[in-house]
Formats: C-alpha cells, structure tokens, sequence
C-alpha cells in the first residue's frame, strides 16, 4: 500500500521538474521555447525572441499552479480528487495552453 501511495506524488515530481528545467532556462542565453521554436525557424526576429521568453515564464507559473494542485490533492488524501485533477483536468489546461499559445502566435503572425 505504501509504494502505491508514493505513486501518487509522481505528478508532483514531473511539476516540479519541468518547472525546474524551463526556469533554469530563463538564466540562460536561451529559454526553452525558444530553442524549440528555432529548430523550426533558426531566424527568429527580436520580437519572436521576447515572445518564446514570456511563453516559457507563462509556462513556469503554468507549473507553479499545476504542481501546487497536484500537491493539494496528494495532501488531501482524496483519491477521486487527485484522479480527476491529476488524470483529468491538468491535461485538459495544458491542452487549453498549448493551444491558446498556437492561437497567438497565429495572430502574432498575420500582424507582422
């Protein structure tokens, strides 16, 4: 019983890495989106370079708040609570930020 409930804190730890890989990118020359977005485009314009800074910050507090939730729910004890954040909802609003990012960029590009 006991291994199954370190189970549990596994959402925890991915948080807390990614939160910890994409903010120490930020102390680098460059953030993790970024590099991401040259592997497609190796020329980004200054303005794309500011953008893909503040996505990866956007995505630190994305962490922070995920990481907390799912913390919470490892806290409570509730196991259909930290199903449904943690199998559920969490995927759902990386989904949503995934996809509200795509939709600025999009927009971002039309207007350049």
């Amino acid at each position: 019983m006991r291994s199954q409930h370190l189970l549990l804190w596994y959402p925890v730890v991915v948080n807390l890495a990614m939160l910890l890989l994409f903010a120490a990118s930020l102390w680098r020359a460059m953030p993790l989106v970024e590099r991401l977005a040259r592997l497609r485009e190796p020329n980004l314009p200054p303005q794309a370079v500011r953008y893909t800074r503040r996505v990866t910050q956007v995505w630190c507090l994305f962490f922070i708040f995920n990481g907390g939730m799912a913390l919470a729910t490892c806290l409570i004890g509730n196991l259909h609570l930290w199903t449904l954040w943690n199998g559920g909802i969490s995927y759902l609003l990386i989904g949503m930020l995934m996809g509200g990012e795509w939709l600025v960029r999009q927009r971002m590009r039309r207007n350049v």
